[in-house]
């Protein structure tokens, strides 16, 4: 899972919805410290790191990009916040779609003798699925604690 970082400042964030833990935002525009500008597009983040993505913030904002997710996991702010939170809903996602899967294969194997293609694919697409959110969680945290020393200007 690619991740980055932007030192500088949120020029404008656009809420599309908050519910359930997370918020989506429409946009979220970055001024960066070089000067450049960078704007994420439905931007997925978890409700704790959202309450800190106001216009005018400045400081190190930590992004991750996943399957088709993107957004901010982690924030140092000028004013001495340290914010983290991985927007990962999607592991429990694939976890019960994995549950779900794998009883739907033991069930058709003792009624029918067989397995079902579609089940079987399902079920590997959620391993897969599983294991590579998990991981970009795990880098995520490790990006976020690994610069824990620092301390915007």
């Amino acid at each position: 899972m690619p991740t980055s970082i932007i030192d500088g400042s949120i020029e404008a964030a656009d809420l599309k919805r908050s519910k359930g833990g997370a918020s989506i935002f429409r946009s979220i525009t970055f001024q960066q410290a070089d000067g450049g500008s960078r704007t994420i597009r439905n931007a997925v983040v978890k409700d704790n790191v959202a309450a800190e993505l106001v216009p005018g913030a400045r400081g190190r904002f930590y992004l991750y990009n996943a399957f088709d997710l993107k957004g901010v996991h982690g924030i140092r702010s000028a004013g001495g916040n340290d914010v983290y939170g991985f927007a990962g809903n999607n592991q429990k996602i694939f976890l019960i779609l994995g549950i779900f899967n794998l009883v739907w294969i033991a069930f058709t194997i003792a009624v029918r003798g067989g397995i079902p293609l579609l089940g079987a694919a399902l079920f590997l697409l959620s391993v897969v699925g599983y294991i590579f959110m998990s991981k970009g969680q795990r880098e995520a945290q490790a990006q976020f604690d690994g610069d824990a020393g620092y301390r915007p200007t």
